[in-house]
């Protein structure tokens, strides 16, 4: 397996990978499923929008795992020069690779691309139903600093 950097072509992979590893967990689902479809448009619609976001904004700074031409997953970056923040939004792995430790592998590697980017920490969240983020980011050394409550309503 190795960790190569993200290339255009990868972006519909990405954001299956995405789409079926969110399933569950994302804000978007919760949202749907109080109010339904909203815009005519599901909640894995708008979760693979942020895979779009995320690639346009720092492409250099996106991670794909690969094995024999095969992407197991991604990492996402996001630099904020000013305040010396690297944060990372979106972290998925296919469910085919899960439990080989490559959700971790693609955190040190951005932990490393912003060492080199010279931020001066990292932050990355999720969801109080991610028991699997949960468990992986204080295992790389991440700590909870605040919790958040997401609120919506239809209009």
């Amino acid at each position: 397996m190795t960790i190569r950097p993200f290339r255009p072509d990868d972006l519909a992979e990405l954001k299956r990978i995405t789409i079926e590893g969110f399933d569950g967990t994302a804000i978007d689902q919760n949202v749907e499923k109080r109010f339904g479809v909203v815009g005519g448009r599901d909640w894995r619609w708008r979760k693979a929008r942020h895979i779009d976001d995320d690639c346009a904004a720092n492409p250099a700074g996106v991670f794909v795992a690969e094995e024999d031409g095969k992407i197991l997953g991604y990492i996402t970056t996001v630099l904020d020069r000013e305040a010396l923040k690297g944060r990372i939004p979106n972290l998925a792995v296919d469910a085919s690779a899960r439990g080989r430790g490559i959700g971790r592998k693609l955190i040190e590697h951005a932990l490393d691309y912003f060492r080199r980017e010279g931020m001066a920490f990292a932050a990355i969240e999720t969801m109080a139903n991610n028991p699997a983020g949960q468990h992986l980011y204080p295992a790389c050394g991440f700590v909870e600093v605040g919790r958040q409550i997401h609120y919506a309503m239809k209009l």
